[in-house]
């Protein structure tokens, strides 16, 4: 998803789709995204046995490596860590 995207399904400029968004939900639509995928991987990588690629790739990332970045900044645990800690 992008705001672009979203801002066309809501018929909407992206900047209004933007400020509206942020009205509404108090944080920006990338903000909450990031929220949503970060909730998504968490509860994929303590409730399923999906090999991390496979949950990187529901969540939206390209790679395994970009995926672990972003866990690793998030949580402060890589995802084998994360999954062994829940």
């Amino acid at each position: 998803w992008t705001v672009a995207e979203l801002a066309r399904v809501a018929g909407l400029s992206r900047t209004g789709f933007a400020l509206r968004f942020a009205e509404l939900m108090a944080m920006t639509p990338i903000s909450y995204l990031t929220a949503w995928r970060m909730q998504v991987a968490r509860h994929a990588l303590r409730h399923s046995s999906q090999s991390t690629a496979d949950v990187a790739e529901q969540v939206g990332y390209a790679s395994q490596a970009a995926f672990a970045r972003f866990l690793t900044t998030a949580a402060g645990l890589r995802p084998a860590a994360f999954r062994k800690a829940a």
